[in-house]
């Protein structure tokens, strides 16, 4: 008689692995412990080959999007440097302070793609001048676009 079944893992903190993978575990831990708790299921063919096509979907969208995000730094790098003017004030200081929105709207009016606020990493800006920001497009693309801040004309 078999001694182990073969599992597939459905939840997500668990700690026998990441979520939709196979296990081999004893039969009476599974039927006596697991199956009761709603941490695994049993695996069968039919289950097994839905989590291999789910899988393969998942690759081919993270390569999709992949190819996009290194396609919008291309983009990004094009850039020179983006132009943002403002009021000064006494000693060559800006009023207010430079957000993400201002960014976003010459990066749209320059590349016409959209980012998110989330992914422009802003210095402390206080006077005009040339400044480096970052800007995250995915967990490793980065890329570096100049930022340059010039007095208003009135």
């Amino acid at each position: 008689m078999k001694k182990t079944i073969q599992v597939i893992i459905k939840q997500k903190d668990s700690f026998l692995g990441p979520i939709n993978t196979t296990k081999s575990l004893a039969l009476g831990y599974v039927f006596n412990y697991l199956i009761p708790n709603n941490i695994v299921e049993i695996a069968s063919e039919g289950k097994i080959k839905h989590i291999n096509m789910l899988k393969n979907i998942k690759s081919k969208q993270a390569k999709i999007n992949y190819n996009i995000n290194l396609e919008m730094k291309t983009n990004l790098e094009k850039i020179q440097k983006i132009n943002i003017r403002k009021k000064l004030g006494q000693n060559q200081q800006i009023f207010g302070r430079i957000t993400e929105n201002e960014v976003i709207e010459q990066i749209i009016k320059l590349t016409g793609k959209r980012l998110d606020k989330k992914q422009i990493k802003l210095p402390n800006i206080k006077e005009i001048g040339i400044y480096d920001i970052v800007i995250r497009i995915q967990e490793n693309i980065n890329t570096i676009v100049k930022l340059q801040i010039l007095p208003s004309i009135l």
